[in-house]
């Protein structure tokens, strides 16, 4: 194993808790189209693989009447251009996430952030609420481009930042994040003080977790000492 030189970062529930204004741009599309909001709990299950797949899920959890998929795409796009211009409103770091990444970088370990959220979304969100904070990359969904777990896609990332997978930690906060550090052959840390309960988390064959962003200092040091 290789000496770890980057940690990559997940957003939406690692750094970020952005679940209200998620939440809020679901409920206004679902509004928009006659159909039941979803609760904060609903919303929170439904993220992890991308607003497309989120609105999905939400249709079919919350549309009473038959749905015409030709509505599919004009949902779609309300949803993010909504979402685009109401992300920051109840969006908030979690506490300590500001100074680790600082002192991450004070060390010499470059940071990045890799995520299924909207590119042009994630960026203006990450520049925002962490505008000290030096990100080797900023990477989020693009047209025609994977989405994590995607085995090429990570692999992709890291050859553009010069590293093999073992010299990579990707800390996130779902079994989409495991994954994507599994398929690239990396080692990973997963919180549970995000999006997924350890509860959950562990129902999808991951027994070890972490509840606090102290803990994750403790572990991602480490990980990088042992390394």
């Amino acid at each position: 194993m290789g000496k770890i030189r980057l940690v990559v970062f997940d957003l939406d529930g690692t750094i970020l808790n952005t679940l209200d204004d998620i939440s809020a741009a679901i409920n206004y599309t679902l509004r928009c189209y006659d159909m039941r909001p979803c609760t904060a709990e609903d919303t929170r299950r439904y993220v992890g693989s991308g607003f497309a797949n989120a609105l999905r899920m939400a249709i079919r959890e919350k549309c009473e009447r038959p749905f015409e998929e030709e509505e599919f795409a004009p949902m779609l796009a309300l949803l993010r251009r909504y979402y685009e211009n109401n992300a920051t409103h109840h969006t908030v770091r979690y506490a300590g996430m500001e100074c680790l990444l600082e002192d991450l970088v004070s060390h010499g370990i470059e940071v990045g952030v890799l995520t299924n959220k909207d590119e042009k979304v994630a960026k203006p969100l990450v520049s925002a609420f962490y505008p000290d904070v030096k990100f080797s990359f900023v990477e989020g969904k693009r047209e025609n481009r994977a989405l994590k777990p995607d085995r090429a896609l990570t692999l992709s990332v890291l050859d553009s930042m010069n590293m093999r997978p073992d010299e990579a930690l990707f800390v996130g906060d779902s079994e989409v994040d495991y994954r994507t550090a599994e398929n690239a052959g990396s080692l990973s840390l997963i919180v549970n003080y995000g999006f997924r309960t350890r509860e959950e988390l562990e129902k999808s064959a991951i027994e070890d977790s972490i509840s606090s962003v102290r803990e994750l200092r403790n572990r991602i040091w480490q990980l990088i000492n042992i390394c």
